[in-house]
């Protein structure tokens, strides 16, 4: 019997470590009842590292979106490899809460999610700029919902010139 499949085994190999299998990686035969439990959102949120001083936090990026948001960086001198980009529905468990205490990051812009979902407790207004704890935070709406607003357009034009300066 393989070792992914003995459950005693596998307890006395990691006694007091919690023990996840995942997407039936490791059945062997035609035993598909493991796997099927539901991980804790606590193990299984993902503390995110950023590599820039700048988030962009949206749903998804489709190619339009793309298009849009590289114009609307470029306006503040930054492009889409000059800040970290975090896609949700690629990145459903991101926790962003750490992100006070690593003095990492400057600024952050999210079109169309409330933090709640990556874990940061701040309430924004939608186009004014929030600075806790020396993070500037913009909320916009979506980069789809914005693409044809003019209004919306020039109120995040407006919050971006107030962060960037």
């Amino acid at each position: 019997m393989y070792i992914e499949n003995n459950k005693t085994a596998l307890q006395q190999l990691f006694a007091g470590e919690d023990i996840y299998l995942l997407k039936n990686e490791f059945v062997v035969g035609g035993d598909t009842d493991h796997g099927k439990e539901d991980i804790p959102k606590e193990k299984a949120t993902q503390h995110y590292q950023p590599k820039q001083k700048v988030i962009v936090l949206v749903n998804q990026l489709n190619p339009t979106d793309s298009e849009l948001l590289g114009k609307i960086l470029g306006a503040v001198k930054l492009d889409l490899q000059s800040v970290d980009i975090i896609e949700l529905d690629k990145n459903l468990a991101v926790n962003l809460s750490q992100i006070f205490t690593q003095n990492s990051v400057n600024q952050l812009i999210t079109f169309g999610i409330d933090l709640s979902k990556v874990s940061i407790d701040v309430k924004l207004t939608p186009y004014q700029i929030l600075e806790n704890q020396g993070i500037k935070f913009i909320y916009s709406d979506s980069l789809t919902a914005i693409q044809n607003d003019v209004p919306k357009k020039k109120a995040l034009w407006g919050a971006l010139q107030g962060m960037f300066v």
